[in-house]
């Protein structure tokens, strides 16, 4: 199956909460979707292997995914070494996505830095033609980064106010994650009471930018061409 948009997070919800918004939105317009994660949270504080992979079913069947991979590498040990580059680069040589949507390179978790870097590495070596494996080569047309944690000065934001109900849902599906179920669950800062606050605090401020609801910001290393700036900017007004 040819994707035409493709996700990848550290942890099962990381997409959910950086770009869910748009993975609703681009769904809704036709295109087919999915995610990869790099690992499987093993070392996550709350919950365990088994939990997380039903939440992430039940988050998945809400995005509307085509897809949805686990890459099996080890959490909070990510490496871009020559094996884990190969399990990206047969990935992207297997869906061939026109986008690709990857964490931004400074966060606070370290998985979410060395996935950026591993992900940013593994893509482009996806196109080189003498790097051979059982797949021929290719490359996205363009890579843009979403944000966690950390805020960065976006490229674009998009409007995500038809869809931030139901991206919100999809991360509430992690709810060994993001709420604390039960007296014995450890105190996190993901399962703080303020958490969903930030989430909802940041998606409103970006979508208060572009004059919208809800706004998921993004990062892109190339220019954007406009031909018409008139028609372009008229959100502005």
């Amino acid at each position: 199956m040819k994707l035409e948009v493709l996700a990848f997070g550290a942890h099962p919800d990381d997409a959910e909460l950086g770009c869910g918004g748009l993975l609703l939105k681009l769904k809704d317009m036709g295109y087919k979707t999915g995610i990869i994660d790099l690992t499987e949270a093993e070392l996550s504080t709350n919950g365990d292997v088994s939990t997380r992979q039903k939440e992430t079913e039940n988050a998945s069947k809400i995005l509307g995914l085509d897809v949805r991979e686990n890459a099996g590498l080890e959490d909070c040990n990510i490496k871009n070494d020559f094996e884990s580059r190969l399990k990206i680069i047969e990935t992207v040589r297997k869906y061939k996505p026109e986008l690709a949507i990857i964490p931004f390179r400074i966060d606070r978790h370290p998985d979410h830095e060395n996935a950026h870097k591993l992900l940013k590495d593994a893509i482009f070596a996806a196109g080189l033609s003498k790097l051979v494996t059982s797949l021929p080569a290719y490359r996205p047309a363009i890579i843009i980064c979403y944000m966690l944690n950390y805020q960065f000065h976006p490229s674009f934001i998009v409007d995500i106010s038809k869809y931030y109900e139901r991206k919100m849902e999809a991360c509430k599906a992690y709810k060994s994650q993001f709420y604390r179920q039960a007296s014995f669950a450890e105190p996190t800062f993901i399962n703080s009471r303020f958490f969903q606050d930030f989430v909802t605090g940041r998606d409103k401020c970006y979508g208060l930018k572009i004059r919208a609801d809800y706004g998921e910001p993004y990062y892109l290393e190339n220019e954007i061409k406009v031909d018409d700036p008139v028609k372009f900017f008229k959100y502005l007004c």
